[in-house]
């Protein structure tokens, strides 16, 4: 349960979902979202995504960054596979599977016609919430694959942070299920964590998957939700095993929130997944250290692109006033993490006076690669300190 701490953050981000200026700020980086009204922004308060991000920043306005500037992602992530695997084709089956409290079943609800999307969980307090919040149909999962049937076939199977949290066994039972359950045209896209982001020092096993049974879900059992490692060639070999043969698998090396990595695996032989070689990560980036103190504004973070390095701009609202700043600050700390060098200078800078009256401010920090895409770095109100 959440300590008292956790709960005032928990209602502080909840006002924040019913906060005219955090949802512009929300939607304004939400590139190809057909303009349907109202955007639900409730996070129920058990959502383990949020929860997390409260544990690891202690502040709401940081976890309700981090939490929709990964919807975000996800969301253009799923849309860019989607549109480039089926064009623009409009009566697709769409299943997001492991969905838990629907952080991208709320942008999923917005850009997919009522009959074509699908929600499914095993938390069933989380497959409520969804019913309830996004209007979408669900299904209950299991915690035996074999035992989960939800009595129809999809174009899409969308799972994410599903195959990075599961043993050895339910690796490849859950790939097995999840792939016989694809329609002749249909793909399955999940994520996994690759080996090479195991803890320093930890070797990755001679399988190719190595396994924790700590993860952030508590309400679920190490003996079926954990932490997950897996390489290239042990995925490759669920999905040959649950298609009972090759079939065409296209690795998106971090492509998930720029951590995990995508995987695409088809149904039909002779799919073409080269179409997806030009996949895009966009922009992302992060506000580490916001300031007020005697009327002046500091604010310093980072931002780049996995795709060409640097970005075009920052973008900053500040109680409405827009101004803009741009990268070079030495940051080797984002490239070391991120294996790129060309991330070295993704640091950024800014500072502004507001007046020695000014208690706090209203600010809104997104970035933009140089083609267009765009990524929430921060929204929230800096208080003087």
């Amino acid at each position: 349960m959440p300590d008292r701490n956790e709960s005032s953050l928990y209602a502080q981000v909840s006002a924040m979902c019913a906060d005219a200026r955090c949802l512009r700020a929300v939607l304004a980086q939400a590139q190809g979202l057909p303009a349907r009204a109202p955007f639900e922004a409730r996070i129920h308060p058990r959502d383990q995504m949020l929860l997390h991000s409260l544990r690891e920043h202690r502040d709401a306005g940081a976890a309700f960054s981090q939490y929709f500037a990964i919807a975000l992602q996800q969301y253009a992530a799923a849309n860019e596979v989607v549109r480039a695997v089926f064009g623009d084709a409009r009566d697709l089956r769409v299943l997001d599977f492991a969905c838990g409290y629907g952080r991208l079943l709320r942008f999923l609800g917005l850009a997919l016609p009522r009959g074509q999307l699908w929600a499914s969980e095993l938390q069933e307090d989380a497959l409520a919430f969804v019913a309830d919040a996004f209007g979408v149909p669900t299904i209950a999962s299991h915690a035996d694959p074999a035992r989960f049937d939800p009595a129809q076939r999809f174009d899409v199977i969308w799972v994410a942070s599903l195959f990075s949290h599961l043993p050895d066994a339910l690796f490849d039972a859950w790939m097995r299920r999840l792939y016989g359950l694809l329609t002749p045209r249909g793909v399955i896209c999940f994520s996994v964590r690759d080996v090479a982001l195991l803890p320093h020092g930890v070797a990755a096993p001679v399988s190719g998957l190595a396994y924790s049974g700590a993860s952030e879900n508590a309400d679920l059992g190490a003996d079926i939700y954990g932490t997950t490692y897996a390489d290239e060639a042990r995925v490759r070999r669920a999905v040959h095993a649950a298609a009972g043969g090759e079939r065409p698998l296209h690795r998106l090396r971090r492509a998930l929130a720029n951590e995990q990595d995508l995987y695409v695996a088809a149904a039909d032989p002779a799919r073409d997944l080269s179409v997806l070689a030009g996949f895009r990560r966009g922009a992302w980036g992060w506000l580490d250290r916001r300031e007020l103190r005697d009327g002046r504004l500091e604010l310093e973070g980072w931002a780049a692109s996995l795709d060409d390095g640097a970005v075009a701009a920052v973008e900053l609202e500040i109680d409405g006033r827009v101004h803009a700043c741009t990268t070079g600050i030495e940051r080797p700390d984002v490239a070391a993490a991120f294996g790129d060098a060309r991330l070295g200078r993704a640091g950024w800078r800014f500072e502004t006076t507001l007046g020695a009256r000014v208690t706090q401010a209203f600010v809104v920090a997104s970035a933009r690669s140089l083609t267009g895409e765009r990524a929430l770095l921060y929204v929230g109100t800096v208080g003087a300190a």
